[in-house]
């Protein structure tokens, strides 16, 4: 049994949506439209500037992902961001690596997997700084996760999800 991570460009990201889609479940709740899934959701991260998807596999079966791309303002989840922190996201929103989604088949989780998917993503951008949203409970995984690479709680977006800045240089 061996771990692969490896890293992809938007084009060659392209193979992984239906296989990603087919780990969702289980990582995070059911899709309930498939085809606005892959059409809206994984195509438009997927144009986005920057677009990096990581994979790990083990025997070529597909056991987590992360992927992320540049957010500016003005877009959805940017603009979400600054609405509900105000002056706090001033300076970490525009230009920043938006660590979009991170995820882990259950049966592997707690073998570090995690934390390669999430090395990974963030090697050699050259970004200033990056965001992404998690559980607001600092005693989640994945909360406890970031935290433990040098992520910091920016504020609240809602009162079950947080968002978490990290400088990546300066």
């Amino acid at each position: 049994m061996s771990l692969e991570v490896l890293r992809h460009d938007a084009e060659a990201a392209s193979p992984y949506r239906d296989r990603i889609l087919e780990l969702w479940p289980t990582a995070f709740e059911p899709v309930a439209d498939e085809d606005d899934w892959r059409n809206r959701f994984w195509e438009q991260h997927r144009g986005r500037a920057d677009f990096r998807l990581v994979t790990a596999e083990i025997d070529g079966r597909l056991v987590g992902f992360a992927w992320g791309c540049t957010g500016e303002r003005g877009q959805w989840w940017s603009d979400t961001v600054r609405a509900a922190l105000g002056d706090a996201g001033d300076g970490w929103i525009g230009g920043h690596f938006e660590f979009v989604e991170l995820a882990v088949r259950p049966e592997h989780r707690g073998s570090g997997i995690g934390g390669a998917l999430h090395d990974a993503l963030l090697d050699g951008l050259d970004h200033e700084r990056a965001l992404l949203q998690t559980d607001a409970d600092p005693a989640s995984a994945g909360h406890r996760l970031y935290l433990a690479r040098g992520w910091q709680v920016i504020g609240a977006l809602s009162e079950q999800k947080a968002v978490l800045g990290k400088r990546l240089r300066g």
